[in-house]
């Protein structure tokens, strides 16, 4: 009887085990005490927010490291915890009065922690797409393959996790600190009728370089999309084929870089958007942003900036004339 009650005991166990679905939640979760959160910069009201009340935000990830110049995979995570486009729902954007430029895609977030290190990241990134999964964990599992014997180390301390990076160049440790700035370009007087540039330069600390026809051997992709303003909503539906930016930009840039820069994207009409250099560069969603030769026409321009993860189409950029990486 006793026998019999045991192998009972065994099999409601393991009925109990496998009573979900779910893939992710399938060890034992790690907790992290995360209360508040500083909020500077160019914001109506800035202070500390308190992450209690915000909602959970959930996500799996998958990390990727390097180690000594090699890809190392560090893990696989189903992430709980606060989102930065939570966080900062409650803090009012307010520019500089010396920036002119009103919309709110020139303005980017600088992630810190205690020790200085820092990550940036695009408003665009946050805020123009379904960015839940730009997070700090509360609460995290490790993915552990079910049949092999791998079992993911979790982090000591509370983390910023990001789930479209390729690289882990932005989970930052114990983040305390976040400011908001925007970049202060020129605007025009008047806004030209003619807005096309033959060609764009692309900026960095090393210099700059001008570029025209983009040749064959770059790799182009073909998108569809359908355009949606957050403005004046429906726009129309696209067949976009262009070539990716980061195939253009990669190697003209310090790889130690990318974690806390931006890049600026600008037209001779005054418009322009803030990107990090990570949201180029170092993404493993494959919605790459797309330039696309329109050949054009005063009016339209030539290279067309596509954003093919935003929900809004508020970065497309009219007719390139520049693309400037910054600190």
């Amino acid at each position: 009887m006793k026998k019999t009650y045991w192998i009972l005991a065994f099999f409601s166990a393991l009925a109990l085990g496998q009573d979900r679905n779910s893939l992710f939640e399938n060890a034992e979760p790690k907790s992290y005490a995360v209360k508040s959160v500083l909020v500077q910069g160019e914001v109506q009201n800035p202070g500390y927010v308190g992450l209690d009340s915000l909602p959970l935000r959930s996500s799996a990830i998958k990390e990727l490291g390097m180690e000594n110049g090699k890809q190392v995979f560090k893990g696989a995570f189903f992430v709980t915890g606060y989102s930065l486009y939570d966080i900062l729902d409650s803090k009012k954007f307010k520019k500089d009065p010396e920036n002119k430029f009103s919309p709110p895609v020139d303005l980017y977030v600088i992630v810190e922690n205690e020790k200085g290190e820092k990550a940036t990241f695009s408003w665009g990134e946050i805020y123009y797409r379904n960015s839940f999964d730009i997070l700090i964990a509360k609460t995290i599992w490790a993915i552990n393959p079910s049949r092999a014997k791998t079992k993911w180390a979790l982090p000591e301390e509370p983390r910023l996790m990001c789930g479209s990076d390729l690289l882990n160049i932005r989970f930052l440790s114990n983040p305390t600190k976040i400011t908001v700035k925007s970049f202060h370009g020129n605007l025009p007087d008047e806004k030209p009728k003619d807005i096309y540039s033959a060609e764009f330069k692309i900026v960095t600390s090393a210099g700059s370089v001008s570029i025209g026809e983009i040749g064959s051997s770059a790799e182009k992709r073909t998108l569809n999309n359908v355009r949606y303003g957050h403005g004046m909503g429906f726009k129309d539906v696209q067949n976009l084929t262009g070539f990716r930016l980061k195939d253009l930009i990669e190697l003209r840039l310090n790889p130690g870089d990318v974690r806390d820069s931006i890049a600026v994207v600008s037209a001779k009409d005054g418009y322009r958007v803030a990107l990090s250099a990570s949201e180029i560069l170092n993404r493993n969603d494959n919605q790459d942003f797309i330039l696309v030769d329109r050949k054009g026409s005063a009016e339209d321009g030539r290279y067309l900036l596509f954003e093919a993860g935003d929900f809004f189409a508020d970065r497309d950029v009219r007719s390139v004339e520049k693309i400037e990486f910054m600190k």
